[in-house]
């Protein structure tokens, strides 16, 4: 029986990419929407039989596979992480780029496709964890190492560049502190989870480009806990109605396209109450850590450490915080393709958000639950935040050197040159500034912002401004950086 599945699966192969007219690159990456057992399964076995495809005659590309560059499979590393090479053209093509996002499908994302069409070769890979609770920090810098060593072994390629996208950022921020600077720099005492030797002999990129990058996995998931729940896992809907974010009384707007008002004392008090559920946290999995240590925990590897209610992000309800730069960056508009120096505001309303932050979703698990466990949690969320504090242009209070997944400690310790770009309506534009601040090694190092994109890159269309005015964000963004790769590289 299963031997008759496995051959009826390959011959529907076959008869899928004679039917389409298809190429076997475009049907590989078709079988790679999702990243299980059985799905890396089928991935080897359509390898296989790339050579017998090869044989069939010459089909016409259909409309689909015209729209998608042609890309060969690439298996990395020893748990075969998917990846498609795309490759370059022109004098573009020796600047190779690695484009990886630690839990989502980056294969066909448009920083990969973007910068392709603009020459670039370009490896992308699908993520190895499927969500951000399955997320072990130490393996996603060997995933991106993988990726690295395969584009330096390719010939003509005289250059590697680290491409991230919002988590994706963070992922090669780590990466590139790590590879520069060895193990010190992810075993210092200050992290609560260091790193393992495993990550010593990284190979450094020459670059890194970071795109609308988050502050790190830590702060990220910090920052949107529910701080009205009354036990620290969230695992429970009763809440303290003082601290409630979704609260008309408190100074929630319920409009999605129009800005809550909290009041300064709300805002402190919210943010405190975060910083300190955090805190109990991390002290609940530290204290499961040592009994699974001593042999004292219900399994002897790890533990089960489920977090409920964590879609409540103040700074995406009230947008009056995070909402302007301290110093003047280039902003990008359509008249002004290489940006107009001066100081940047957000644009965003919440609703322009891609990530939910909303009395639905935190109050649902499929919209807030994260089936962490001890170990997971402990490797990609947990910082100490003693006196966490956000304004309209900081973010204070926050122990960034104690999460190895902080994007504000890990540019400090890169010297390679680095492009950090930020949408202005979404809420990352304060943070970017704090990542340029800190990269003071950097031998080069360049801040932008697009005026009115949102995170995906694609116009602001609730956010009240003329559509004129926007222009097309997503080419703007990736002119600007096929600009910069072109005069650095």
């Amino acid at each position: 029986m299963v031997r008759g599945r496995i051959f009826s699966f390959l011959f529907g192969v076959i008869a899928a990419l004679v039917e389409s007219q298809a190429s076997a690159q475009t049907a590989i990456m078709r079988l790679t929407a999702n990243n299980t057992y059985r799905g890396r399964l089928r991935i080897t076995m359509v390898a296989l039989m790339a050579s017998l495809v090869a044989l069939l005659p010459p089909a016409v590309p259909s409309v689909e596979a015209q729209a998608t560059p042609p890309a060969k499979l690439v298996l990395l590393g020893p748990q075969q992480l998917i990846a498609a090479l795309y490759q370059g053209a022109g004098p573009n093509a020796s600047t190779a780029l690695v484009v990886m996002h630690d839990s989502a499908n980056f294969i066909t994302a448009p920083p990969c496709v973007e910068l392709n069409q603009r020459g670039f070769t370009a490896l992308c890979s699908q993520a190895l964890f499927s969500n951000n609770a399955q997320l072990n920090w130490d393996q996603v810098a060997l995933d991106i190492g993988y990726g690295v060593s395969y584009l330096r072994s390719l010939p003509g390629i005289q250059h590697v560049v680290l491409v991230g996208h919002s988590g994706g950022g963070a992922d090669m921020a780590w990466y590139q502190n790590v590879a520069e600077n060895g193990v010190a720099a992810c075993q210092d005492p200050a992290r609560l989870d260091p790193c393992g030797n495993n990550l010593a002999g990284l190979p450094p990129a020459d670059g890194v480009v970071m795109l609308d990058s988050i502050p790190g996995q830590a702060f990220s998931n910090m920052q949107a806990w529910d701080a009205s729940v009354l036990i620290p896992d969230g695992l429970t809907s009763h809440r303290d109605p003082s601290l409630y974010l979704f609260d008309p009384k408190n100074g929630y707007n319920p409009d999605p396209n129009q800005s809550s008002t909290y009041s300064r004392a709300f805002i402190n008090r919210y943010t405190r109450a975060e910083a300190d559920r955090e805190a109990d946290l991390v002290n609940m999995a530290q204290q499961l850590q040592q009994q699974i240590a001593s042999g004292q925990g219900d399994f002897s590897d790890d533990m089960p450490f489920p977090v409920g209610h964590d879609a409540a992000r103040i700074s995406t309800q009230d947008t009056s915080l995070l909402s302007h730069t301290k110093g003047k960056y280039p902003l990008i508009t359509p008249t002004s393709p290489n940006g107009t120096v001066q100081v940047i505001n957000s644009v965003r309303v919440p609703s322009a958000s891609v990530v939910l932050s909303t009395p639905q979703a935190n109050d649902s698990w499929a919209g807030s639950g994260k089936n962490f466990t001890v170990k997971t949690f402990m490797s990609i969320s947990a910082i100490n935040a003693p006196h966490y504090r956000l304004t309209a242009d900081s973010i204070e209070g926050v122990d960034w050197s104690s999460s190895n997944t902080s994007t504000v400690s890990n540019v400090a310790g890169i010297t390679a040159p680095l492009l950090m770009m930020s949408m202005t309506a979404h809420y990352w534009v304060v943070p970017s500034e704090m990542y340029y601040l800190a990269a003071t090694k950097s031998r080069s190092k360049t801040l932008a912002y697009v005026y009115g994109a949102i995170h995906t890159f694609t116009p602001c269309t609730v956010c009240g401004i003329p559509a004129d005015q926007i222009g097309d964000t997503v080419a703007e963004t990736f002119n600007y950086v096929a600009n910069w790769l072109q005069t650095m590289f």
